[in-house]
């Protein structure tokens, strides 16, 4: 596949995201990697139910929080509930999300993870459906490991 300016892509850029190794269900992972895949199990659970407080006990909720969909940021939790979260939960019906890693490390109180997701919704009568890929980097905070920042970019849908 040609890149715009007529050069080649490489062949990661063109991989399907079913073809990405997955590192697996957490049950058959471990350490960082299984608390990781478990943190985006419970994430994807509060979003398929639309339960904000469920999605919140997976997050930082203070101003230490970044998220970055695409190319749109949003500084701090208050913003990304208000402007992005509370919006998508409100407006979509019958969610369906499911991220899997495909990379993680941890060390101490920070690690990091990258993963493919799939998200799919009812909008206006519509199902609509959304693939890609996103990192996360989590702290552990009393215990628990809550997503710090995380940048999501659904692919584009191909061209015809």
């Amino acid at each position: 596949m040609a890149a715009p300016g007529g050069r080649e892509m490489p062949a990661w850029v063109t991989r399907p995201l079913s073809d990405m190794p997955l590192l697996g269900p957490a049950e058959s992972l471990s350490g960082v990697e299984r608390e990781l895949q478990e943190l985006l199990d419970r994430y994807a659970k509060g979003v398929e139910a639309a339960e904000l407080s469920e999605v919140e006990a997976c997050m930082r909720t203070d101003e230490a929080f970044l998220s970055v969909e695409s190319s749109y940021p949003n500084y701090g939790w208050a913003d990304y509930d208000k402007n992005h979260l509370s919006l998508e939960l409100g407006v979509l019906k019958n969610m369906e999300y499911k991220a899997e890693l495909v990379h993680a490390f941890g060390n101490g109180n920070l690690s990091y993870g990258v993963f493919v997701f799939t998200a799919s919704a009812e909008r206006d009568g519509q199902r609509r459906t959304k693939q890609g890929m996103g990192t996360l980097v989590a702290e552990k905070m009393d215990g628990d490991w809550r997503i710090r920042h995380w940048t999501t970019c659904a692919r584009r849908p191909p061209t015809t």
